[in-house]
């Protein structure tokens, strides 16, 4: 298999407003942190090239991903063209890519100029990862582990995964080429008066993994709903290092001590899926033109989830922020149906929010004052989580 890495950075300038999304409106950003990047790594076969590309921002909307999409594969032939994935990593230290943290509840937050670059360096930065696929990888390794007491569920703190799962991309001399990570837990370590930009703890993993390595790393948010959400005392970038480092740390040491082996499958599977859209607030942001409206004339969304393949590490994309109980129910059919090490990549390819099980769904009567089911005035839909289910199923089968 040969592997192809690019990198490019997409903070925001400062020259004009950057509102920042995560937590309350009219948050704008007074400083640079670290840097925001898209990641893209590039797998290729004789048969099959697929991309994973992360977005260190809260969310991608089907229609931009489609387009970015459009634009890299127009590149090639029928014959040539590459299977693409763009996730988003849902930090809340970034620029509002989505419309709902504006300076008010009217306004959407979105900078059209930002988001035309954004699309254009994601366009340039997947080709030249396609390009550089010219490092051949004969041997790679993948490990599951969990690591305990970095995030907690506040939603349902019994229902817990703490699993990461890793990747690592071997040259012919045994050395990595590439790691990927993928773990369940919002980057939001810094919480709401944060006003500096920052990848949050995911910036101090992949450094962390690439001083060890000297090769690039790309993350990926795995079942994060719920809230996972980073279990600190403080919000502090301190606190944001630890979690960062020893995410890394207990990462690089399984993968150092797993064997490695040939890479002897590259595969990935897509469904759509259609669910109706009935959360009376996204109809309100619909018509205040906060959020696109994508529905069809029945009132239906269009997404898609993917079933990748990558030896015997199996990921399973999906596009929004799914709750860890429906994440764990999904990692353990993937067991059962033969992956090794499974995970679970969310925000793919869409950003529709929340995806709870049925028989948890409780839309508040005051979705202003939701209580313990906040998540729920975040969702599409009860039936989102059902669906995207069954659909994973179908493709498991």
């Amino acid at each position: 298999m040969l592997i192809g890495y690019a990198q490019t950075i997409i903070t925001p300038s400062l020259a004009r407003p950057v509102y920042m999304a995560g937590f309350a409106q009219n948050r704008q950003a007074t400083s640079i942190h670290d840097d925001l990047y898209v990641r893209a790594l590039a797998m290729c076969t004789r048969e099959r090239t697929i991309v994973f590309c992360a977005l260190d921002l809260i969310g991608f909307f089907r229609p931009d991903v489609q387009d970015v999409i459009q634009r890299v594969r127009g590149h090639f032939t029928e014959l040539t063209k590459p299977e693409i994935l763009i996730a988003s990593l849902h930090p809340h230290d970034g620029p509002d890519t989505m419309g709902l943290w504006g300076p008010d509840d009217r306004t959407s937050g979105v900078d059209p100029l930002y988001l035309a670059e954004l699309k254009d360096k994601t366009v340039a930065t997947i080709l030249t990862a396609l390009a550089a696929a010219t490092k051949e990888s004969p041997a790679m390794k993948s490990v599951c582990l969990r690591v305990p007491g970095l995030a907690k569920n506040a939603r349902n703190p019994e229902i817990l995964d703490d699993e990461l799962t890793a990747l690592q991309f071997l040259d012919i001399d045994g050395r990595p080429l590439v790691s990927l990570f993928d773990f369940a837990c919002h980057p939001e370590v810094m919480w709401e008066h944060n006003t500096q930009i920052s990848a949050d703890y995911v910036g101090y993993l992949r450094q962390a993994v690439e001083e060890t390595t000297g090769a690039p790393c790309i993350f990926f948010s795995g079942a994060l709903g719920g809230m996972m959400t980073p279990d600190v005392k403080e919000h502090s970038f301190a606190e944001a290092e630890t979690i960062g480092q020893t995410l890394a740390k207990s990462g690089l040491e399984a993968l150092e001590n797993a064997s490695s082996f040939p890479v002897q499958e590259l595969d990935v599977q897509k469904k759509e899926i259609k669910v109706k859209l009935t959360n009376i607030l996204y109809k309100f942001a619909f018509r205040r033109k906060l959020l696109p409206d994508v529905r069809d004339p029945q009132g239906k969304i269009t997404s898609e989830v993917n079933l990748i393949k990558i030896g015997p590490a199996w990921f399973a994309t999906i596009p929004g922020e799914l709750l860890p109980k429906l994440g764990l129910a999904l990692k353990a059919r993937m067991r059962a149906a033969g992956a090794q090490v499974p995970g679970v990549i969310c925000l793919a390819n869409d950003e529709l929010g929340y995806i709870l099980p049925a028989e948890d769904f409780r839309f508040p009567l005051n979705p202003f004052k939701p209580g313990k089911h906040y998540e729920e005035t975040n969702s599409i839909s009860k039936e989102m989580g059902p669906v995207v289910m069954e659909a994973m199923l179908n493709l498991l089968r």
